[in-house]
């Protein structure tokens, strides 16, 4: 019971000495100011320096203030090298200080015009979802192709990576990214046709599954230059590697239904692949991090298929009746990334 006493006592304790600290810092921010207003420059570090040292001195909004205030104080004491020493403090306590260039001093512009004050990258997660277009260059069978009527559906899938902007200047940025992407498709072919072991087929359907992992590299443009609201486009291209690539679903016949394994198409495809990418998005300032929203289309180069391997599956051609055709694939993405700054002030 003491114990427990004794540790309220020194938490109401604690709490009472760091409202008072506050409240002193509070006061010399105050009287800081007085003194810049009256002219009375040398004072103002004597004031201020105990608070910016300390802890539980001023509080963030006061913090900021306190080192524009020092800064200005510097600066028109003819002290270039402790007004770049104050301003630096400013700047890595707080990455995002902004100049109001209709009040602030044209003095204080110009030495915040001296140092870099963007971040030198930003980095984040990204996310959404997307749908699978595929374009069929040639189509194969077991079955005479005349006459029948086969389509790949667009199924849902799914994007999710990593993402990170190296600013190269104001309007453009370079995106390296690393996404796992999920694409799916099924194949529908209903016909009424006679295959290569004397079948009658009168239904084939097919859901593809394909996981693979993309290194896009893409570069932004900015077309609007506002602090809140930030609407880009961008363009590039990505190297895709297949981690697994599957067929599964069932065909029937006149005289049978055969719905096998899900089979491994990864012999028949191409491991690597490429992608053109061309999109647009929105940034959205959240306190000091960035939302955004982005929309982009992937076209596939490459045919999907190894036209060497194209027989290589024994179960897919005896089986379910089927031979691949040559695709390529396509995809429309939509994703929603988070991202924060990386800031690292200096002089420039």
């Amino acid at each position: 019971m003491v114990n427990k006493l004794l540790s309220a006592s020194l938490l109401v304790l604690g709490m009472v000495l760091s409202g008072y600290a506050q409240n002193t810092c509070t006061q010399s921010l105050r009287s800081a100011q007085t003194a810049y207003d009256e002219g009375q420059l040398q004072r103002i570090p004597v004031l201020l320096e105990s608070c910016l040292n300390s802890r539980d001195g001023f509080t963030d909004e006061e913090k900021t203030l306190a080192y524009r205030l020092l800064t200005l104080a510097h600066i028109f004491m003819d002290e270039p090298q402790k007004a770049d020493e104050a301003m630096l403090a400013l700047l890595k306590f707080n990455p995002q200080f902004e100049i109001n260039e209709g009040a602030d001093p044209a003095e204080l512009i110009n030495l915040y015009g001296t140092f870099r004050t963007t971040p030198i990258l930003s980095y984040g997660i990204k996310g959404g979802g997307n749908i699978t277009l595929v374009e069929v260059l040639n189509s194969f069978g077991v079955h005479n192709l005349e006459g029948t009527d086969g389509e790949y559906q667009k199924d849902p899938g799914f994007q999710v990576g990593f993402s990170v902007e190296i600013p190269l200047t104001k309007k453009l940025t370079l995106n390296p990214e690393l996404y796992l992407m999920g694409n799916f498709n099924t194949y529908v072919n209903n016909f009424g046709n006679i295959d290569s072991l004397n079948r009658f087929i009168r239904k084939q359907e097919f859901t593809f599954s394909h996981l693979t992992a993309s290194l896009p590299v893409t570069l932004q443009y900015r077309l609007i230059d506002n602090s809140k609201l930030n609407p880009y486009v961008f363009a590039g291209a990505s190297a895709n590697y297949a981690l697994s690539s599957t067929l599964n679903g069932q065909t029937n016949s006149s005289n049978e239904s055969f719905e096998g394994p899900t089979e491994d198409l990864m012999e028949q495809r191409f491991a690597l692949n490429f992608n053109a990418i061309l999109g647009g998005g929105i940034k959205l300032k959240v306190g000091k991090n960035q939302l955004l929203i982005e929309a982009r289309f992937n076209y596939g180069i490459l045919n999907q298929l190894d036209e060497d391997k194209r027989y290589a599956n024994q179960e897919l051609l005896f089986n379910y009746g089927y031979i691949h055709d040559d695709i390529k694939l396509h995809s429309i993405a939509l994703s929603v990334g988070y991202l924060l700054p990386l800031y690292k002030p200096k002089k420039l």
